[in-house]
């Protein structure tokens, strides 16, 4: 747990002054560290079911050890808030990378409107030819244009299932995102909510629905940032329901699709670690 605090301190400061190509290194700091806490949440629960044993068992038992057993659960329930304070850091940070992130975004688009030097600052007129419509066609808006327009209730929506997601309440966490993708598809992380659909499903272990979850993403943002994790968290699933086949064809997409990422350095361990070569 110390290593998780220390891990958030340290990502805090970062989040003003990161550059835009180490936010997705954030979000997977945060997302293995969501992992971890998840996995001691899970130990928590198995740690309560024994003290509940034990306690009915030394019913008749001596003072000594009922003062044993209850100081045992004394601390599990120290390390129950403490986990539970982390979760919540946890979702409050992403949820700052993700605002700092879109506004990043936003100074990248307004930069990328400005007109050169020496240029008009506004585009001549456009003349309509004979017999056209007085407006110019205008192209559709990218993923991610809308998000202005969501609102607070889409932000809300969003920060609501990942707190969700960051303390283990997958279904419910699921039930959010979806909400979220089919309000807003075309907010700037409603790539991330389908990402995180995935997420829920392979903390689950339910590895069918998570492969189905990623393609679904890939499907809907083929550019989405999220896509080398999906794609990894692809060839893991079918590794997790031991498709060996399916997870190596997998793994070795993401070495030539994605080469110098952080996810193609890890398929290619895991292609080593199967003794598959990296090529086919």
């Amino acid at each position: 747990m110390r290593a998780v605090h220390l891990l958030l301190l340290a990502g805090l400061p970062l989040c003003g002054c990161v550059l835009p190509q180490d936010f997705e290194r954030l979000r997977k700091e945060m997302a293995d560290v969501q992992q971890n806490v998840v996995a001691v949440q899970r130990t928590q629960a198995d740690t309560e079911t024994r003290l509940k044993a034990l306690e009915t068992e030394l019913s008749g038992g001596s003072e000594s050890q009922r003062t044993a057993v209850a100081d045992m659960r004394a601390e599990n329930e120290d390390l129950r808030r403490q986990v539970s304070q982390t979760a919540q850091q946890i979702a409050d940070t992403n949820t700052r990378i993700d605002a700092l992130s879109r506004q990043v975004e936003d100074v990248k688009a307004q930069g990328a409107r400005r007109p050169p030097a020496g240029t008009f600052a506004t585009p001549p007129p456009v003349i309509p030819a004979p017999g056209s419509s007085s407006l110019p066609e205008t192209a559709p808006p990218e993923p991610g244009a809308a998000s202005a327009q969501a609102g607070p209730g889409a932000q809300e929506l969003y920060n609501s299932a990942y707190a969700d997601f960051s303390k283990g309440n997958f279904d419910l966490a699921v039930s959010g995102f979806e909400e979220y993708a089919q309000r807003f598809p075309d907010s700037d992380v409603a790539d991330n909510a389908l990402y995180w659909i995935g997420e829920c499903r392979f903390s689950q272990g339910k590895f069918q629905d998570a492969v189905a979850a990623y393609d679904r993403m890939l499907e809907r943002y083929p550019r989405s940032d999220r896509a080398p994790a999906a794609n990894l968290k692809k060839g893991l699933s079918y590794l997790e329901q031991n498709q060996v086949s399916q997870a190596v064809v997998q793994l070795r997409y993401v070495v030539s699709t994605f080469p110098s990422s952080d996810e193609a350095r890890i398929a290619r361990d895991r292609l080593a670690s199967l003794g598959a070569a990296v090529g086919r």
